[in-house]
This record gives structure tokens, sequence and C-alpha cells, in this order.
């Protein structure tokens, strides 16, 4: 039993020894004034520990008393970095560690003799100065870390737990007396010093999975607060202002902020601007209060700054490295918000340069086919046969324009909100045809357009006008995209409940690749077989969403140099009703009407 007595208190002296090479050589490479003042507590305490293994003398003893006082001596210089002392209390404290020493020279020099009350009077005034130069500090990081993050909360608390470890050995060695002599009570308590040794190293240097594990219950907290500054932070303003705040949590400091590559405040949490701007341009004092991390902007490089807290340089070191890793995030959050500004600003220029546009045209080209209906009608006298001719052509170019201008005006209305629909209850087939004769005008001898009707009528409930806008770019579309002619089909159809129009032409067809190009805003397939022709992209845009708008859609199938074929689908307004009529239009004896005599051909189906 003597063997391992003496073995667990070589063991603990060991321990204490290697404690304070550990946090000297940390010191030694970070020479932060704090960790000095711990360093020289815990290398005392060390040097109390090795050296109480060697026998005792007079001046042995006296060199004793003298470094294990120091060593709570400098716990409380330690706390002093932090939380400073007041004068009165710093005073204090000196007169009392002079006191303590000096009743310990006492004690080994005059009072060997004395009697055991005195003695252990003497002991306990002893134990009980270290414990307050120990003791004090230990409550009030206890106390100050519940303010903190997971990690140095876990870093104070191991130090506060350690050494109120020491503190309660101390007493009960002293209290207990001879009751706690046997070798099974002292193995007991230098285990437990043993144990502070772990305790309080973890506290300056915890192992990186340690500090996951303390993490662990802020991970989720972090991570949604970094979904909600990356995805859901509406402009650069306020993802700023929530980077700050989160950052400022994450060190668990009391203010920060961000500036930009010119150093102009972006934004603060917990300080206002000018402050922030004077640490900005007083270095010295910012680099004594502040930690700063890079921020990447588009601009050049800001920073995200913290003005650290009473803890951050020595407890906060491990936050200061997340504070790196964060500040990346910040950077990619800030560059995403500044292209989504920078989107809406060209949405919102695109939307009011075609309400200027289309407002300011529609005046002009009104003016214009007013005089080319006059023209037409014969009101400014009779035209020669090339003149009728031209009138002809100078028509169709001003109802083409004008399509253009409504097309313009409906995106605007639409981008705004503002486009309603006037609904009733038609005849798809009569909104095809009028939509085929809209542009009757366009068709020339290289095409043909072919209506395929049913007999019976397909009843739906939309917007007549939109509807037959709809149908006439799908038609006007498959005509200019046909350059070598060819027939056009314009099928109407209802089955299963839903309405069809369906354009199919003989023309270029469209490439799998261009695809999802052709329902995007201003969204044109440029081939070399195309880029003469000309468009603005906006209505088959503007189809799919009126027909969206009334509970369709617009589809498309094509085959590259054969064709393509757009299917207007609506849902239908109920059961078909036969009409006792004969069937639509008059069909010659093929059921189609020949290009010369018409250039619009009806085909009725059964």
């Amino acid at each position: 039993m003597t063997l391992a007595v003496t073995l667990v208190q070589d063991l603990t002296a060991a321990g204490f020894v290697a404690l304070g090479l550990a946090i000297a050589y940390r010191w030694y490479r970070e020479r932060g004034r704090a960790q000095g003042k711990l360093a020289l507590g815990l290398i005392a305490l060390g040097t109390v520990a090795a050296l109480g293994r060697v026998p005792s003398s007079v001046p042995l003893s006296v060199l004793l008393i003298v470094l294990f006082m120091l060593s709570g001596f400098f716990v409380l210089l330690f706390r002093n970095e932090f939380i400073p002392l007041g004068r009165t209390a710093y005073r204090a404290a000196w007169v009392l560690l002079g006191v303590s020493i000096l009743v310990g020279i006492l004690d080994v020099v005059a009072l060997q003799h004395a009697s055991p009350v005195v003695v252990s009077a003497a002991g306990f005034l002893l134990i009980t100065s270290w414990s307050i130069f120990t003791g004090e500090p230990t409550f009030r990081f206890w106390v100050a870390s519940n303010a903190l993050p997971a990690v140095q909360k876990a870093r104070m608390r191991f130090l506060s737990l350690g050494f109120a470890v020491l503190i309660v050995i101390l007493f009960v060695d002293v209290l207990g007396g001879g009751a706690l002599q046997s070798p099974s009570a002292v193995i007991v308590t230098q285990l437990l010093a043993l144990s502070v040794v772990p305790l309080i190293y973890v506290s300056f240097a915890p192992p990186p999975l340690l500090r996951r594990i303390w993490r662990m219950g802020e991970e989720n907290e972090l991570r949604a607060a970094m979904q909600d500054l990356l995805i859901f932070s509406p402009n650069r303003e306020d993802l700023a202002d929530r980077a700050v705040f989160w950052a400022v949590r994450l060190l668990g400091a009391t203010s920060g902020f961000i500036t930009d590559a010119n150093g102009q405040v972006v934004a603060s949490v917990g300080i206002d601007a000018d402050r922030a701007a004077n640490l900005v341009s007083s270095q010295a004092e910012a680099r004594a209060q502040i930690v700063q991390a890079p921020v990447h902007m588009a601009e050049g490089q800001g920073s995200l700054a913290v003005v650290g807290g009473r803890f951050t340089p020595l407890f906060g070191s491990d936050e200061i490295s997340q504070l790196r890793a964060y500040a990346n995030s910040v950077s990619a959050g800030l560059e995403r918000a500044r292209v989504t500004e920078r989107l809406a600003a060209i949405e919102e220029h695109k939307t009011q340069f075609l309400n200027l546009a289309s407002h300011e045209l529609r005046g002009p080209v009104t003016v214009i086919r007013g005089y080319v209906s006059m023209l037409e009608g014969g009101l400014l006298g009779n035209l020669n046969q090339r003149g009728r001719k031209a009138v002809g052509v100078m028509a169709a170019k001003v109802s083409e324009m004008n399509e253009l201008i409504e097309e313009m005006i409906e995106a605007a209305r639409l981008e705004e909100g503002g486009l309603t629909l006037r609904t009733v209850e038609a005849d798809l087939r009569d909104v095809a045809q009028s939509a085929a004769a809209t542009v009757a005008a366009l068709v020339d001898v290289q095409h043909r357009i072919v209506m395929d009707l049913p007999e019976r009528r397909v009843r739906v409930n939309v917007d007549p006008d939109r509807t037959r806008t709809i149908i006439a770019n799908l038609l006007s579309n498959a005509i200019k995209y046909s350059p070598a002619g060819g027939e056009i089909t314009c099928q109407v159809r209802a089955r299963a409940g839903v309405a069809r129009v369906a354009v199919t032409d003989e023309g270029l067809g469209i490439a799998k690749e261009h695809m999802p190009t052709l329902f995007t805003r201003f969204g044109r397939v440029i081939t070399p077989q195309t880029e003469h022709l000309k468009g603005t992209g906006l209505g088959l845009f503007l189809g799919r969403q009126l027909a969206r708008m009334q509970g369709g859609d617009i589809t498309v199938a094509s085959v590259e140099g054969k064709g393509s074929t757009f299917t207007l689908q609506l849902p239908v307004a109920g059961a078909a009703e036969p009409v006792s009529a004969g069937p639509v239009g008059a069909p010659g004896s093929d059921g189609e009407l020949g290009v010369a005599e018409r250039p619009i051909a009806t085909r009725a189906t059964r």
C-alpha cells in the first residue's frame, strides 16, 4: 500500500509539472499577457508539486509556501486580465498575499513546536488565502460563461471546475487532519488532484473531437442561420445585418460590423457606424480590440470585424477560426444578393422599357393605320392596281406592327400583375377561325392553312380576344418558320374534358437543345436559317402565360428539319352539343379550298 501511495503521489506531481510545462510552451508560442499570468501560476503549482516530493528542509519549506501562494495569486491576476479588479480589491489582494506569506514563513520557522491548534490555524489561513485567490476567479468564470457560445462556455467551466476541485481537496486535507492520512484516503485525494490536470489543460487546448462534441447543440441552429443568410435574405443590406448578428453571436462578443473595400461601414450590430469607422481608421486600437476576417466583394476585399469580448482572445480562439470560414459564406451570400438585386433591376428596366416603347409607338401606328384604312376604302382617292397592292402590303405590315405593340403591352401588364381576363363561354372553333382570318394577310402562294374542325361545338370558358391572339401567334409562327412553304394545319379537338388547338407546320423544326428557350421572355431560337427573321421572343412567352391563366397550357413537339406542332390546351366548359347545320365552312370536292380561291381551307371532321 505504501508503494501505491508513493506511486500516486509521484504521478500527481508529474502531472502538474507537465501541465505547467505545456501551458508555458503555449505561452511561449502565443506570448499573450493573460496566458502568461496563468502560465506562471501553473508553473508555480507544478514546482510545488515536484519539490514536495523532495526531503523537507526549512529553506525548501519557505520556498514552497511562497510558490504556493504565488500560484493562487497569479490565477487572480489572470482573472484581472479579463474582468479587472477594483482598486480597493486589487490592493487588498496584495495585502492578503503578503500576510499569507508572512504567516507561512512564521509557521515554518517559529511555530514548529507550537500547539496543534496554532499550527492548524496557520494552515487554515494559508489555504483560505489561496482559495480566495483561485475561488473568486472560479466563480466569476463560471457565471460569465453562461452568456458565451458552447465551446467558450465549456472551456471556461473546465478551468473553473479544475480549480474548484483543488480548493475542495485542500480544505478537506486541512480540516480532516489525521483522519485522512490513511493510505486509501491519500490515494483518493491524489487521484482527484490528478484529475484536475486534464480539466485545466483541456480548457486551453481542447482537441478537435471534443470541440465538435461541445458544438453539437449549436450546429443545427447555425446551419439554419446559414441557410437563412445565404438563401432567404432579400437584399444586401438585410444580409449584411444578419451576417454581423450571427458573427457576434458566434464569438460571444457584444458588437461587430462589416466594411467594404473602401473601409466604409456597410452594417453594424451593437456599435454605431462612427465608432466602427474609428476602430477601422485607428489600426493600433483595432488590432487590440477587434477580430477581423476578409470578405471578398465584387468591388474588392472588405472585412467582417467583431469587437472582441473579455474572453475572446484566449477562450474564443476556436471561434476565431470559425469566423474566417463564416466570412467566406458571407462573401458568397453578398455576391448572391448583389446578382439578385442586379437581375431585379434589369427586370424592372425591361418592364419600364416595354411600357414606354409600347405606349409611345401606339399613337403613331394608330394614325398610320387610319390613313391606310382610308386609302383602302378609297376615301383619299382612287388608286391604280400597283397602289392598291402597295396599300395591301402596308396594311399587313401595320397590322403586324400593331400585334407587336399589343404583345409588348401585354408583357408589361403581365409583369406588373395588371393583366385581367374577360372570360365568357365561347366556341373554340369560332375563335380558331377568327385567328386564321387575322393572319390571312400573311399567307402567300407558297403556304396553305387548313382548318381541321369538328362538327360539334367545342365549348370553353376563355377570354376570346386573348385566346384568338394565342392561336394567331401560333399560326403566324408556323408561316414564318416554314420558309419553303407547305401546308399548315390548325386542328381543333375536344376529348376527356380537354380542348386542344394543334398548329402543325412542315417547316424548319426545333432542335432538342433549343426547346428550353422557346417559352422564355424574349427567348428566340436563332440559327443560320432563322437569324434573318424578325421577332421579339414575346409571343410564345405570352401565349403560355395567357393559357395558364385560363387553366390550360401550350406544349410543343418538333422534329428538326421536318416541322413542329404547337398545341394549345384548354379545359372544356361542358359536353359537346351536336349542331343541326352541316359542316363548318364550304369544302370543295376533297374537303379543302384551293389556294387560288382562298388562302384558308376548312376540313370538317365528324
